[in-house]
């Protein structure tokens, strides 16, 4: 009997497995892996997108739940004062020493091949981009790439921009950071004016958010794979704070 073509009635022939890399990656997407953490570390679940193929091809960014602003809940949040390097940053699962566990984590989902970051609290947009390209940008990374940038230099044409009163209210905060009070830098920021003294008294890093109506307000259009960063004020750490902080920030 020919295979291809058996006889009525017959039991049709037994169609072998398809190759295991062949049937690991149709699976993946469908939803029968709905349990699987999109935001699992490693190069194994889903593409890195470029932003504009993301717009084009209509995908829903999704930011990792770590980096969110923080809920009712403090069960598990980053705390970080965007005055010191995201080296101070810690995990309140994990408070006793500077964060490590999620660093590697996918800041979105998909993962993008680099993002931009705006805020209401300073006038620039921040560009980071993925080390990895075949892994996406990661939540240290944005940390990271956040803290880099907010540790450079404001341009004198930038600051020659701006109302009297701004300029008096950043530099009340340049004297403050350079201060001896525990919660600030102090002298290690050096003498030039940097970005985050443009901060005020909103250091605390308050996490990321979709704003499409933020982000077509501050750049004109609602550009693809752009968030924007809650800085929050920096106040008095709680005794919770307290007890949970692993190290001096100084």
């Amino acid at each position: 009997m020919d295979p291809a073509n058996p006889l009525p009635g017959s039991p049709l022939p037994q169609l072998g497995a398809p190759p295991a890399d062949t049937a690991h990656t149709s699976i993946r997407w469908t939803s029968s892996l709905g349990h699987v953490d999109p935001f699992a570390e490693g190069p194994h679940y889903g593409p890195v997108l470029e932003p504009f193929l993301a717009r084009v091809v209509g995908a829903i960014i999704k930011i990792n739940p770590l980096l969110a602003p923080p809920g009712d809940s403090p069960e598990d949040q980053l705390r970080w004062n965007m005055l010191f390097r995201s080296g101070s940053c810690y995990r309140t699962t994990d408070s006793r020493r500077s964060w490590v566990k999620g660093r590697e984590a996918p800041a979105t989902y998909p993962r993008l091949t680099y993002v931009r970051i705006v805020s209401r609290s300073f006038p620039w947009m921040i560009r980071i981009a993925a080390r990895d390209q075949t892994l996406g940008v990661t939540c240290g990374e944005i940390l990271d790439g956040i803290s880099d940038y907010l540790h450079s230099h404001v341009t004198k044409e930038e600051l020659e921009n701006v109302s009297e009163t701004l300029k008096r209210h950043i530099f009340s905060a340049y004297e403050h950071n350079r201060s001896t009070d525990p919660s600030v830098p102090g002298g290690r920021l050096g003498t030039a004016l940097k970005r985050l003294d443009w901060l005020g008294n909103d250091t605390r890093f308050g996490g990321l958010v979709v704003d499409d109506k933020f982000i077509e307000e501050h750049c004109g259009d609602v550009l693809p794979a752009t968030f924007e960063l809650k800085c929050q004020p920096n106040r008095p750490p709680t005794a919770q704070e307290l007890h949970e902080q692993p190290f001096h920030t100084k």
